[in-house]
């Protein structure tokens, strides 16, 4: 399985989504990220279409037309959705997906002692009305091979914390331009306030 590049300051509600992808079975976790093992904690969880709004991270989403975004089933707290752009938009069906997830970083005293993690080439990137970076990465699942984007901005949160809000585009490369417009016009369609 392929070493992330995320730095160990995100939440631990971040970590609790990470504890149930690891509780998949070990031959879907070698096959790589994927958008069905990402909306795994999602089984039978909130169903979103066209406008989401979060006050918490002061920001609003559309989902693209036809499709539906789909999250952790309360009494959970929010922390974003997945949106399957592949067949009628169910739940965990298709190849390619958007994952948005938002949460609070949180910096631990064992974090400073840590081994910074490599980073893959960041590029500058607009997301509605903000910047962010950019990471592009190439990954085979199943012996097929997808590219996988992820955006990160950071976000005020009213707790006075370090908010964030992390973009993933999962796509066959077969698929990769027509995903990528989907994903562009989403990240356009964002606003922050």
């Amino acid at each position: 399985m392929k070493q992330s590049n995320m730095p160990l300051t995100y939440t631990a509600a971040f970590l609790a989504v990470i504890c149930a992808v690891s509780a998949l079975s070990a031959a879907t976790q070698e096959a790589g990220l994927s958008c069905q093992n990402i909306a795994a904690p999602m089984e039978d969880g909130a169903r979103y279409t066209g406008v989401v709004r979060n006050e918490d991270y002061r920001f609003s989403a559309i989902i693209p037309p036809g499709r539906a975004g789909w999250g952790v089933r309360a009494p959970a707290p929010f922390h974003g959705f997945i949106v399957p752009l592949d067949g009628s938009g169910r739940y965990r069906e298709g190849e390619s997906c958007i994952d948005l997830y938002v949460g609070v970083r949180v910096r631990l005293p064992e974090d400073d002692s840590e081994e910074p993690f490599a980073r893959a080439i960041e590029r500058p990137a607009t997301v509605g009305n903000q910047e962010g970076s950019e990471t592009v990465d190439k990954e085979l699942v199943g012996g097929k091979p997808f590219t996988v984007v992820t955006i990160r901005v950071d976000l005020p949160h009213p707790s006075s914390r370090q908010g964030y809000l992390s973009l993933t585009l999962i796509s066959p490369a077969s698929k990769y331009a027509r995903n990528r417009r989907t994903f562009d016009r989403f990240l356009s369609d964002l606003t922050f306030w």
